[in-house]
């Protein structure tokens, strides 16, 4: 018991750390690793509290049946690490009190890793623990998960490992009363029909299907699931490229309070779930103008979106977006938009490999800076041959859209809407981009929503 007693203690030590001393301490990993790391965490402190409760109430059994003078019984009780128990009634953990102070740790526990983030390629100390990876030998995560209280913003991330012939497995956002499904969203892979299908059951009632085609799944493989809860629907993606129907709320999205999985057979299983607020594309945290707000400007006939931004509501984005093991590939796009302010010298977009070393660094320098967009690659050893494109007339507090197109040997890149004049050739492999880092500028220029897909 000495063994759970003491991983219990070194969690709460974890997570009573401050978030500047987890930043520094796992400076080697991504953001979106890092704040999944302490989710995870979170979930096994609870785990580890219901077992020294019922170690707890089991040594309280045993010292009533057993006397005091026992000196056996003693000898247990020291090394359990449980003395001064009351004879009356087992301890109660309160959940709700604070958390002890934050204590001083050599390095993080070696624990098993099942969140959803993305290890960072540049580890450069050897005595820092391992990076927390998903595998294939991840164990499967439990089947009920509460305290869901999702809101439009929210995004649902899971990671399942197929075994082939497993017949379908699922994801279930539910009421309370989890006979209630709110969505349904089962996976049936060839031989049984090969389709994504999406429905409701309000207690024993199925409503009319929504099927999507599913991707070829090869055995043993990791695969990735984004459930994003938008205003009025779901959108599923699966590694990173969007299934091609979406699913309309049909009961209120804020009633969901228990996720489940169905793990399936035949050692299919789901091996981590999360969910929270989606930062990373601005959706939660972003102020989007409705259609009617916007308005058109320019000489050339482009159609620029515009917007009266007086109190800011429009919040920027986080600068590092991890993609979560669904690396960029032929045939998709990044797509941003940027809320122009005068007096700022420059704002980019760089696609990366790792910290340093830039696979695509695109740069905006609006007037008086050079009125020019900069494309180049540095891999972590010089800036190499810029290629330049101009940049058109940027009002202030314009919004920017611009869009990476991903072809089979170079970037294309359009701002709001056209093509700029160069493109820019591959010099390093498209798929070792493993995360996506934007620089807001200054005088309040800001990114405000950034997607992959």
């Amino acid at each position: 018991m000495s063994g759970p007693l003491s991983y219990l203690s070194t969690l709460e030590e974890v997570i009573s750390t401050s978030d500047e001393e987890l930043k520094q301490g796992l400076g080697y990993l991504s953001p979106d690793t890092v704040k999944d790391y302490v989710m995870y965490l979170r979930n096994q402190l609870r785990i580890a509290q219901k077992g020294r409760e019922a170690a707890d109430a089991e040594v309280l059994r045993m010292r009533r049946q057993v006397s005091e003078k026992d000196v056996t019984l003693s000898g247990m009780m020291s090394v359990l690490g449980v003395g001064n128990i009351p004879a009356t009634a087992p301890p109660s953990y309160n959940m709700s009190a604070p958390p002890p102070p934050p204590g001083t740790l050599s390095a993080v526990p070696n624990l098993t890793y099942t969140g959803y983030g993305q290890e960072l390629a540049d580890i450069s100390c050897s005595a820092q623990p391992a990076a927390f990876r998903l595998t294939p030998d991840c164990p499967q995560i439990d089947t009920i998960h509460h305290d869901a209280n999702l809101e439009p913003g929210y995004v649902v991330r899971a990671t399942f490992v197929y075994q082939s012939k497993t017949e379908m497995f699922n994801i279930n956002l539910l009421r309370t009363n989890t006979k209630f499904y709110i969505f349904h969203l089962d996976f049936r892979p060839y031989p049984n029909g090969n389709v994504i299908v999406m429905n409701t059951n309000p207690d024993k009632n199925w409503g009319q299907e929504i099927r999507a085609e599913l991707p070829q799944l090869t055995d043993g493989e990791l695969y990735h699931v984004t459930i994003h809860c938008e205003k009025n629907q779901f959108r599923v993606k699966i590694n990173g490229r969007e299934i091609e129907k979406t699913f309309p709320y049909r009961y209120p999205l804020r009633e969901v309070a228990v996720i489940k999985v169905n793990h399936g057979t035949l050692g299919n299983k789901w091996i981590a779930l999360s969910w929270e607020r989606d930062l990373a594309s601005g959706r939660a945290s972003s102020y989007i103008p409705d259609k009617d707000k916007e308005c058109s400007q320019g000489s050339s006939g482009s159609t620029n979106s515009s917007v009266d931004d007086p109190t800011g509501k429009m919040l920027p984005i986080k600068e590092v977006m991890g993609l979560g093991g669904a690396n960029l590939r032929p045939g998709m796009k990044i797509a941003a938009r940027a809320v122009f302010k005068k007096g700022t010298k420059k704002f980019t977009i760089n696609l990366m490999k790792q910290t340093g070393f830039y696979i695509f660094h695109l740069d905006f320098r609006p007037y008086p800076h050079g009125q020019v967009i900069v494309m180049n690659t540095n891999p972590n050893t010089g800036w190499q041959k810029e290629i330049r494109a101009e940049l058109p007339h940027l009002t202030d507090g314009q919004i920017v859209s611009v869009v990476v197109e991903c072809t089979d040997k170079e970037f294309k890149v359009s701002v709001n809407d056209k093509y700029i004049e160069n493109t820019f050739p591959y010099r390093y492999p498209l798929q070792d981009v493993n995360q996506i880092k934007v620089s807001h500028g200054s005088n309040g220029n800001k990114w405000i929503s950034l997607e992959y897909n």
